[in-house]
């Protein structure tokens, strides 16, 4: 595991923090119009999630449970929390009203969740690709490995 990302495993669990206190306040505000809104209970499964289930998977697991850190399974959970995060912050920004609209708290934070989910979905697409890319060369070293002769196969010249 890559040293560097363990602090951006950091930024994305405060990041999903920030996303389920915005979105609480967005559900308390706004009871009547946006709080029955599946847009913003989906924002706060994918704080709840990522806080939750994947920062502590993808951070702990290859460090304290290497049996359950398997090579496949890791890319996919980051690949499975970015498309969260891709879906949840595009489907916010296409139902929140225009800028010249929005000016109140709420909208204010309906705005800020965005830029936090967008900013969070470019974390994990940042980390997948790295995640990817250690599969990709594991699967290439072990190509190599199997096709080079093991020592006890190479026999030694006989003596003359």
């Amino acid at each position: 595991m890559l040293p560097w990302v363990y602090p951006i495993r950091l930024v994305q669990g405060l990041f999903a923090f920030a996303t389920i206190g915005l979105t609480a306040y967005i559900i308390a505000s706004l009871y009547d119009d946006w709080s029955f809104s599946n847009v913003i209970y989906f924002m706060l499964f994918n704080g709840c999630w990522t806080i939750a289930v994947a920062v502590p998977y993808l951070g702990l697991a290859p460090l304290w449970l290497p049996r359950f850190s398997h090579e496949f399974v890791i890319p996919a959970m980051e690949f499975v929390t970015m498309a969260l995060w891709l879906s949840g912050w595009i489907a916010l920004a296409a139902m929140i009203p225009k800028p010249d609209v929005c000016n109140y708290a709420t909208c204010h934070a309906l705005q800020a969740t965005i830029v936090i989910a967008a900013v969070e979905w470019a974390l994990f697409a940042f980390t997948n690709v790295y995640a990817f890319r250690d599969v990709a060369n594991s699967r290439r070293n072990h190509h190599n490995h199997e096709q080079q002769p093991a020592v006890s196969e190479v026999t030694a010249p006989e003596s003359v």
